[in-house]
């Protein structure tokens, strides 16, 4: 039980991040110098530490936790996508809207770039991670399943 708890504090640490980084793209205002909230973080942890917490093994909670970690880099850039928006929207005239524009696609384009390759070390590592170990014994033949 205390390596489920040492993965959901750190593992889930590094969901929490990722999770309130895109709700924090998603919901700034370009405008107002507001930070968004950090309910989100902690509501984000403590749901990862009850993934983790529910997983059979330690491996397994860790397991859970990388690949939750290289979904959310996946979406990273659907975040930046949302930001350009929300820049765009935000701004009054022709040549703000352009520069909005223009800075938004570089943050996607940079977003995506980050994310898909924090995303491919988050799935390697997770999908080799808490493996079931299965041996194949091949005798005559046959395949017979040991343990």
């Amino acid at each position: 039980m205390v390596g489920k708890v040492f993965a959901g504090l750190i593992g889930g640490l590094f969901v929490a991040f990722l999770g309130y980084f895109q709700y924090g793209m998603m919901a700034i205002d370009v405008t107002s110098q507001s930070e968004p909230s950090l309910v989100p973080f902690f509501v984000a942890w403590v749901l990862a530490m009850v993934v983790a917490c529910t997983a059979k093994r330690t491996g397994k909670a860790w397991r859970r936790l990388l690949l939750i970690s290289a979904i959310l880099c996946f979406l990273l850039p659907i975040s930046g996508l949302i930001f350009t928006g929300n820049a765009v929207v935000d701004t009054a005239n022709g040549a703000e809207a352009a520069g909005a524009a223009i800075g938004g696609g570089l943050v996607s384009g940079f977003m995506g770039f980050v994310g898909f390759f924090l995303g491919i070390i988050f799935l390697i590592v997770g999908l080799l991670t808490g493996r079931d170990k299965q041996v194949i014994v091949v005798r005559e033949g046959q395949v017979v399943p040991e343990g």
